[in-house]
């Protein structure tokens, strides 16, 4: 964990959102110099400071947990046991008939994935970065009906999940790779948005036929696990 992963963490939200500590402070009614201390990490957070903040800078629920459990492990519960899906787990998935994966955090990597995620996303498989396919897979772009809506869904979501990029491995790894992408450079850098909805328009190549999947995102616990599924679920109308 980095020394500072809370004080690095609001900090890059703040200016994420285009907030000053003194707008920040009134917005989430704490002191300037305390947030000034939590950022410069002279200050630990409490738990109570963390969720105004989190609040205040539109931290969504999946991501605050990530950034707790990288912080404070431990604090729901016994840490996962195993790094990867189980011979019930995969069972548990591949009964699944609409698109469903297992990933991991932060640059959403996929660890496993059923039969008609496969179909869905071809090109995309265990190991690879959901980011990473969508800028360089060709593919992408016909699968994805709302291109630059998912891109820039997932480049938001990354810099909510790395407390700090620059030292972050795996992301700044992922940077490496993704930036000889034409869009990536606009896309990182621009502004982020909160306005995006939980569904998803995908370009089925076998049938041609485009269908909205409504995204739905669960945490598999007891026992804790070490990856997040995402499951698709057509639209009915």
């Amino acid at each position: 964990m980095a020394d500072n992963l809370f004080g690095d963490y609001i900090r890059q939200r703040r200016e994420d959102a285009w907030l000053t500590r003194t707008e920040l402070a009134k917005k989430a009614n704490l002191s300037v110099s305390l947030i000034e201390k939590i950022e410069l990490g002279t200050r630990p957070p409490t738990l109570h400071s963390l969720q105004i903040l989190f609040d205040q800078l539109d931290v969504s629920p999946m991501h605050r947990r990530h950034i707790l459990d990288l912080g404070l492990p431990g604090l729901f519960g016994p840490p996962p046991t195993a790094a990867t899906p189980g011979t019930d787990d995969l069972a548990d998935l591949a009964a699944l008939t609409d698109p469903a994966s297992f990933y991991t955090l932060p640059i959403f990597t996929i660890v496993a994935a059923n039969a008609a995620h496969q179909r869905a996303f071809p090109g995309l498989g265990p190991g690879m970065s959901f980011v990473e396919w969508l800028f360089l897979e060709p593919l992408a772009r016909e699968v994805l009906v709302e291109w630059r809506k998912e891109a820039s869904r997932c480049l938001h979501s990354i810099r909510q999940l790395a407390p700090n990029i620059a030292t972050d491995t795996p992301v700044s790894n992922l940077v490496r790779r993704c930036r000889t992408a034409v869009e990536w450079d606009e896309l990182w850098n621009s502004k982020p948005l909160y306005n995006f909805d939980d569904h998803i328009l995908v370009h089925d190549l076998t049938d041609r036929k485009i269908r909205s999947l409504r995204i739905r995102i669960y945490s598999p616990e007891y026992p804790q696990r070490a990856w997040w599924l995402c499951r698709l679920i057509p639209e009915t109308h």
